[in-house]
């Protein structure tokens, strides 16, 4: 039986596109690769490489850092400090018994933070792995709640389950060009991995999974189909568009700039100017660096408002801007495939997949919601090893604010949120969620 559900410690889902080769490829094995921190596609190494890209960039643009992030934290972790190896790069030796976090009663330790965190210190920039190190603890915490779960419904996993799994992953790897002269623990060990978080990795998926195969009634799944058949049945529609982010807008004035902007943009369109080349100019999308293309996708892999408004615009027509999380886009529609009529029965492995995925991200919001989570981790004082530091003062920080990388694509909202130190979530407090920055994808 295929695995509806992959949670891991580490973003897997870079080395799952190699194992399993093509993402839109229907025989691949479906599994859903969910990182708290909201790194997607990209692991720890590959999220603080792209931040650093980032900052450069900023200087190169003459804007710098954001110091109001490094003047409003909260330094008093950095009394005990030894400064003069912390400018060398160096950071104080952590106690790996100190607790840096307890759930539901449940102690994380250092050591278990450090075990990952070793992976990738030597090979990115120690001005981002303070970033990295609360994204590893946030996904400590959201694995300890999924065994907790585990525990509490006396879910237990054959472990051949977990063996026949692995034997897939190491002959789809020699199946894929891209990785058929590496093994599985050399493609693991690239990522930051190892067999063994693989393997608790697959056996909290299997739980997860069992789980559901035992509350999820099958008429749900039929209730869900209906709902949704339009991302079963092969409609696909393709793209471009342009985006004006307005995530980090807080006043109205900012906020009606940009709207003015877009519908600028949009009176230009209508005059006929060209698309892409106002998508490479404009755009504050990725995708502006090929004219705002989007490429094919179908219902239900981008956010609503986007996706409603691209299936209801007509070929070789640009739509009303339209208002999203990220921001107002325009899109232009370049191409249109029609469903086919298909019925549950021939589906059905999708739907499930599919239903899963969602109710798990639910499932883990949910658990947070109602833990007893006391963060304890001091933050380590991580500076800049590199001359750009500069704007922020000592130990400058760039303003990310915690999310991994500029791409509003990639990502999945987190349920634990960003932590502070000494933050206490207790249950039924909802007022924490109001103070978390959610973290959005275009493509759920």
């Amino acid at each position: 039986m295929k695995i509806r559900i992959f949670v891991t410690l580490i973003s897997f889902g870079f080395i799952l596109l190699l194992i399993n080769g093509c993402g839109k490829n229907e025989e691949q094995s479906g599994h859903f690769s969910f990182n708290s921190g909201g790194g997607g596609d990209m692991n720890f190494e590959q999220q603080a490489l792209q931040m650093e890209q980032d900052d450069l960039a900023k200087l190169k643009e003459g804007k710098g850092y954001k110091s109001e992030t490094y003047a409003k934290a909260d330094h008093g972790f950095m009394k005990d400090q030894d400064f003069d190896e912390i400018h060398k790069g160096v950071v104080t030796k952590k106690d790996p018994n100190e607790v840096i976090a307890v759930v539901n009663g449940e102690n994380i330790l250092r050591l278990e933070l450090d075990r990952i965190l070793d992976k990738v210190e030597k090979k990115v920039s120690k001005s981002k792995l303070h970033v990295i190190e609360k994204g590893i603890l946030e996904d400590l915490v959201t694995q300890l709640l999924l065994k907790q779960l585990i525990k509490k419904q006396n879910i237990q996993v054959d472990q051949s389950r977990i063996e026949d799994e692995i034997k897939k992953f190491r002959k789809n790897i020699k199946k894929n060009p891209d990785t058929k002269d590496k093994s599985l623990e050399t493609l693991l060990e690239e990522q930051g991995g190892s067999m063994e978080e693989l393997r608790v990795a697959l056996d909290i998926s299997f739980s997860i999974d069992d789980y559901f195969e035992k509350v999820v009634p099958e008429e749900e799944m039929k209730e869900y189909f209906a709902k949704n058949i339009g991302n079963f049945n092969g409609e696909a529609i393709t793209a471009s568009h342009i985006l004006i982010d307005t995530r980090n807008m807080k006043d109205e004035e900012k906020l009606n700039e940009a709207k003015k902007k877009i519908e600028k943009i949009k009176e230009e369109l209508d005059e006929g100017a060209d698309f892409a080349k106002l998508a490479e100019e404009n755009s504050d999308c990725p995708s502006a660096r090929s004219g705002g293309q989007l490429g094919t996708f179908g219902r239900g892999e981008m956010v609503k408002e986007l996706t409603d408004t691209a299936f209801a615009t007509n070929v070789n027509s640009i739509s009303e801007p339209v208002k999203t999380q990220f921001g107002y886009h325009i899109i232009k529609v370049t191409g249109k495939q029609e469903g086919k009529d298909i019925k549950f029965e021939e589906v059905k492995e999708r739907v499930k997949i599919a239903l899963f995925n969602e109710k798990t991200i639910n499932l883990i919001q949910e658990l947070h919601e109602n833990a007893d989570i006391q963060v304890l981790l001091k933050p380590t004082p991580y500076v800049s090893d590199s001359s750009h530091a500069g704007a922020g003062g000592h130990g400058s920080m760039s303003g990310h604010g915690g999310s991994y990388g500029s791409s509003p694509h990639w990502s999945v909202p987190s349920g634990s949120g960003a932590f502070q130190h000494g933050q206490m979530h207790k249950k039924g407090d909802k007022s924490s969620e109001e103070n978390v920055e959610e973290k959005f994808s275009l493509t759920h």
